[in-house]
């Protein structure tokens, strides 16, 4: 592509754009754009300028040195700016880091404490309530002692008296003892129960001799009734007095 210039001093080269398209008037004064300087050759400028114009080498080192010199500046911004950027974070994965140690740390510190606290007043509850357990347990055993000595009491009555119901009231006194047994896991509660077991045994016994007409063997068996009340009486006095 040629065009008509106005200029004399010719040739010459105006500009060479970033594409690398060379801007010049040729030989002839004649305005020229075919040529590049990417794949400009001596050949090429002796035939339209008439020698060589253009040192090849220079203005491709110095396109090349400009354009690399930008991006190089741009890519140098980039990484300052992704640098700086990256260090506001770190500093505030920090800050964000030591503000969770210290909020675990405290939890902590708060939980220990609270256990400390609760198990301080579990053990003072605890001491606080024993007594008073061991009081409430002594007070029903002595309760249910009364009323057992009282069962019982009917009991040999209706075995003498040859009542039809005495069978059902030995079956309600095993209850009352089983009861007894199933209430508490205090010791001496569970040593009355077993002593009223065998009492109430000679109970059924002596309901059997009745039965069988050996009124001989049946007051034997009351007899024996007897004495084992005696012998839970003391026993139980004995337990508590140990108590107090």
């Amino acid at each position: 592509m040629k065009r008509q210039g106005k200029r004399l001093d010719y040739p010459r080269v105006e500009k060479i754009l970033d594409d690398g398209t060379i801007i010049a008037y040729d030989k002839y004064n004649q305005l020229n754009t075919d040529l590049n300087i990417h794949t400009l050759t001596d050949a090429q400028q002796h035939q339209v300028f008439g020698g060589i114009l253009i040192n090849t080498a220079d203005q491709q080192n110095k396109y090349y040195t400009d354009r690399d010199y930008h991006y190089e500046q741009e890519q140098r911004e980039a990484l300052n700016q992704s640098k700086s950027r990256n260090k506001w974070l770190l500093f505030g994965f920090i800050i964000v880091l030591l503000l969770l140690v210290v909020f675990i740390v405290k939890s902590c510190s708060s939980d220990d404490t609270q256990n400390e606290t609760s198990d301080q007043n579990n053990a003072t509850t605890n001491s606080q309530q024993t007594p008073d357990n061991n009081k409430s347990e002594n007070q029903y055993v002595e309760q249910k002692d009364k009323e057992l000595q009282q069962q019982i009491q009917d009991t040999k009555d209706s075995i003498k008296n040859n009542h039809s119901d005495t069978q059902s009231k030995i079956d309600q006194l095993k209850q009352e003892i089983e009861n007894l047994k199933n209430h508490t896991n205090d010791k001496q509660a569970n040593k009355v129960a077993n002593q009223y077991d065998d009492t109430v045994d000679n109970l059924q016994n002596a309901e059997k001799e009745r039965q069988n007409g050996n009124n001989d063997a049946m007051e034997k068996e009351l007899e024996k009734v007897n004495k084992k009340l005696d012998e839970i009486t003391e026993k139980i006095k004995s337990w508590f007095k140990n108590e107090e």
